[in-house]
């Protein structure tokens, strides 16, 4: 039972995988919709709100520029992990 539930959550979440997988497809159905989100929320702003918007569009910046950076370090160890010996 846990076997087939590690395996659902691998499918459904995506398997980090490898030192030079890429980013899971969970994390980037998220970004992509979180990138749709913002870009229709920063278009139907109106002309006294742009401040704000810019703000929030700068905001996303860096959460995205987060979820790359814990990519990196999670690859890092990883690789890491891999080059320990076997206890």
């Amino acid at each position: 039972m846990s076997e087939q539930k590690q395996s659902a959550q691998r499918t459904l979440l995506g398997d980090p995988g490898l030192p030079g997988a890429g980013l899971s497809v969970g994390v980037v159905v998220l970004v992509v919709l979180a990138a749709m989100a913002a870009l229709i929320g920063f278009l139907r702003l109106p002309d006294s709100m742009l401040g704000v918007g810019l703000v929030g569009i700068a905001v996303f910046l860096a959460v995205g520029a987060r979820i790359c950076q814990a990519h990196h370090q999670h690859q890092s160890l990883y690789r890491l992990l891999g080059k320990r010996p076997p206890p």
